[in-house]
């Protein structure tokens, strides 16, 4: 036998349980792997290796529910440098033959070496997750009204003089 009755039980938890997507896939693998599936047809159903659940079997068996996350620091490491960004950020875009007084995304993909290549949105999601808030300018509107400075200042009133 594969799996006990706990571990079954484990399974089917976590397939309807509130867990990640990924996770709830791996469960639904093993649970036709337990149902009797054949694991050719499991590949074709899940369009994933045999390898794949061969792992998850194993790492489920020997460690439960818990073994089926993603371990941290998987994937590939990103290529930019947070010191050499706020380096950057620090500077007027001027510094650097630009004729502005503040920095768009596209400047900043085109400047900073660790960010060229990048699309706008890339160099937004890369400040964001830096921690840097990114606002695009707000026009001014003046009024072509002689008063208007007297009428924001007085709240909106030229009566009862501010």
């Amino acid at each position: 036998m594969l799996m006990n009755e706990e571990q079954v039980a484990n399974l089917k938890e976590l397939k309807s349980g509130n867990y990640p997507h990924y996770m709830k896939v791996k469960a639904m693998v093993l649970l036709a792997l337990v149902k009797g599936y054949r694991k050719k047809d499991i590949t074709e159903m899940f369009d994933i290796s045999r390898q794949s659940i061969y792992n998850w079997l194993e790492s489920f068996q020997k460690g439960g529910i818990a073994s089926l996350r993603v371990k941290k620091g998987r994937g590939r490491k990103s290529q930019v440098d947070p010191v050499q960004i706020e380096e950057y950020l620090r500077q007027s875009p001027r510094n650097f033959g630009i004729p502005r007084t503040r920095w768009t995304l596209t400047y900043l993909a085109k400047v900073v070496p660790c960010l060229t290549g990048y699309s706008p949105y890339g160099v937004q999601k890369v400040l964001n997750r830096l921690g840097y808030g990114y606002k695009r300018g707000q026009p001014q509107m003046h009024s072509p009204d002689p008063d208007y400075l007297k009428k924001t200042a007085c709240g909106g009133s030229l009566e009862g003089g501010c």
